[in-house]
Protein backbone atom coordinates (compact mmCIF):
# COMPACT_ATOMS: atom_id res chain seq x y z
CA UNK A 1 0.00 0.00 0.00
CA UNK A 2 2.89 2.36 0.75
CA UNK A 3 4.43 1.72 -2.67
CA UNK A 4 1.10 2.39 -4.39
CA UNK A 5 0.68 5.60 -2.40
CA UNK A 6 4.21 6.72 -3.29
CA UNK A 7 3.63 5.98 -6.99
CA UNK A 8 0.34 7.87 -6.89
CA UNK A 9 1.99 10.90 -5.26
CA UNK A 10 4.79 10.83 -7.85
CA UNK A 11 2.26 10.74 -10.69
CA UNK A 12 0.30 13.64 -9.17
CA UNK A 13 3.51 15.66 -8.69
CA UNK A 14 4.53 15.11 -12.32
CA UNK A 15 1.10 16.11 -13.63
CA UNK A 16 0.99 19.12 -11.34
CA UNK A 17 4.43 20.31 -12.51
CA UNK A 18 3.33 19.96 -16.14
CA UNK A 19 0.12 21.89 -15.51
CA UNK A 20 1.94 24.64 -13.64
CA UNK A 21 4.44 25.01 -16.48
CA UNK A 22 1.66 25.17 -19.05
CA UNK A 23 -0.34 27.73 -17.07
CA UNK A 24 2.75 29.86 -16.37
CA UNK A 25 3.60 29.89 -20.07
CA UNK A 26 0.04 30.81 -20.98
CA UNK A 27 0.03 33.56 -18.34
CA UNK A 28 3.31 34.92 -19.71
CA UNK A 29 1.95 35.07 -23.25
CA UNK A 30 -1.24 36.79 -22.11
CA UNK A 31 0.67 39.26 -19.90
CA UNK A 32 3.03 40.11 -22.76
CA UNK A 33 0.08 40.70 -25.09
CA UNK A 34 -1.76 42.91 -22.62
CA UNK A 35 1.27 45.00 -21.67
CA UNK A 36 2.54 45.35 -25.23
CA UNK A 37 -0.93 46.24 -26.52
CA UNK A 38 -1.27 48.84 -23.78
CA UNK A 39 2.03 50.41 -24.82
CA UNK A 40 1.04 50.42 -28.48
CA UNK A 41 -2.28 52.11 -27.68
CA UNK A 42 -0.58 54.73 -25.51
CA UNK A 43 2.05 55.27 -28.18
CA UNK A 44 -0.54 55.79 -30.91
CA UNK A 45 -2.45 58.22 -28.67
CA UNK A 46 0.66 60.18 -27.74
CA UNK A 47 2.84 59.83 -30.85
CA UNK A 48 2.39 63.48 -31.76
CA UNK A 49 3.39 64.67 -28.29
CA UNK A 50 6.42 62.38 -28.17
CA UNK A 51 7.51 63.45 -31.66
CA UNK A 52 7.14 67.10 -30.62
CA UNK A 53 9.41 66.46 -27.65
CA UNK A 54 11.98 64.85 -29.95
CA UNK A 55 11.88 67.86 -32.27
CA UNK A 56 12.36 70.15 -29.26
CA UNK A 57 15.58 68.34 -28.38
CA UNK A 58 14.64 65.47 -26.11
CA UNK A 59 16.68 62.33 -26.74
CA UNK A 60 15.13 59.01 -27.74
CA UNK A 61 15.79 57.70 -24.26
CA UNK A 62 14.09 60.63 -22.59
CA UNK A 63 10.97 60.34 -24.72
CA UNK A 64 10.85 56.58 -24.19
CA UNK A 65 11.26 57.08 -20.45
CA UNK A 66 8.16 59.25 -20.32
CA UNK A 67 5.98 56.54 -21.83
CA UNK A 68 7.65 53.57 -20.18
CA UNK A 69 7.56 55.06 -16.68
CA UNK A 70 3.83 55.51 -17.06
CA UNK A 71 3.61 51.87 -18.10
CA UNK A 72 5.76 50.80 -15.13
CA UNK A 73 3.48 52.60 -12.69
CA UNK A 74 0.43 50.90 -14.20
CA UNK A 75 2.16 47.52 -14.05
CA UNK A 76 3.14 47.97 -10.40
CA UNK A 77 -0.39 49.03 -9.52
CA UNK A 78 -1.75 45.94 -11.29
CA UNK A 79 0.30 43.44 -9.26
CA UNK A 80 -1.76 43.54 -6.01
CA UNK A 81 -4.94 43.48 -8.08
CA UNK A 82 -3.65 40.35 -9.84
CA UNK A 83 -2.90 38.70 -6.50
CA UNK A 84 -6.43 39.37 -5.27
CA UNK A 85 -8.04 38.23 -8.51
CA UNK A 86 -5.91 35.06 -8.50
CA UNK A 87 -7.06 34.25 -4.99
CA UNK A 88 -10.72 34.77 -5.97
CA UNK A 89 -10.32 32.51 -9.01
CA UNK A 90 -8.61 29.83 -6.90
CA UNK A 91 -11.47 29.95 -4.40
CA UNK A 92 -14.04 29.66 -7.19
CA UNK A 93 -12.27 26.68 -8.73
CA UNK A 94 -11.99 24.99 -5.35
CA UNK A 95 -15.69 25.51 -4.68
CA UNK A 96 -16.55 24.20 -8.13
CA UNK A 97 -14.83 20.87 -7.53
CA UNK A 98 -16.74 19.35 -4.61
CA UNK A 99 -16.70 15.60 -4.44
CA UNK A 100 -17.49 12.87 -1.95
CA UNK A 101 -14.11 11.30 -2.65
CA UNK A 102 -11.83 14.30 -2.29
CA UNK A 103 -11.71 18.04 -1.80
CA UNK A 104 -9.26 20.58 -3.11
CA UNK A 105 -8.21 23.11 -0.48
CA UNK A 106 -6.90 26.51 -1.54
CA UNK A 107 -3.33 26.85 -0.33
CA UNK A 108 -1.38 29.71 -1.90
CA UNK A 109 2.12 30.14 -0.55
CA UNK A 110 4.15 33.33 -0.59
CA UNK A 111 6.48 31.77 -3.13
CA UNK A 112 3.57 31.49 -5.54
CA UNK A 113 2.94 35.22 -5.31
CA UNK A 114 6.67 35.88 -5.70
CA UNK A 115 6.89 33.64 -8.78
CA UNK A 116 3.83 35.26 -10.37
CA UNK A 117 5.18 38.75 -9.67
CA UNK A 118 8.63 37.92 -11.04
CA UNK A 119 7.15 36.34 -14.15
CA UNK A 120 4.96 39.38 -14.76
CA UNK A 121 7.83 41.83 -14.24
CA UNK A 122 10.09 39.92 -16.63
CA UNK A 123 7.38 39.76 -19.28
CA UNK A 124 6.57 43.46 -18.78
CA UNK A 125 10.25 44.34 -19.17
CA UNK A 126 10.49 42.33 -22.40
CA UNK A 127 7.35 44.03 -23.64
CA UNK A 128 8.80 47.44 -22.72
CA UNK A 129 11.96 46.67 -24.69
CA UNK A 130 9.88 45.70 -27.71
CA UNK A 131 7.89 48.91 -27.34
CA UNK A 132 11.09 50.94 -26.96
CA UNK A 133 12.08 49.87 -30.45
CA UNK A 134 8.78 51.24 -31.77
CA UNK A 135 9.30 54.50 -29.89
CA UNK A 136 12.80 54.87 -31.30
CA UNK A 137 11.45 54.27 -34.80
CA UNK A 138 8.95 57.15 -34.67
CA UNK A 139 8.93 59.02 -37.97
CA UNK A 140 9.02 62.56 -36.63
CA UNK A 141 8.06 64.27 -39.87
CA UNK A 142 5.17 61.95 -40.66
CA UNK A 143 3.82 62.19 -37.12
CA UNK A 144 4.02 65.97 -37.06
CA UNK A 145 2.41 66.31 -40.50
CA UNK A 146 -0.76 64.47 -39.47
CA UNK A 147 -3.71 66.62 -38.59
CA UNK A 148 -5.99 65.94 -35.70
Amino acid sequence: ADVARANFRELIDENLATMIGFYAGLAAVIAFGVVYNSVRIRLSERARELASLRVLGFSRGETATILLLELALLALAAIPLGWALGWVVAQAVSQGLPSDLYRVPVIIERGTYAFATALFLVVAAISALAARRRIDALDLIAVLKTRE
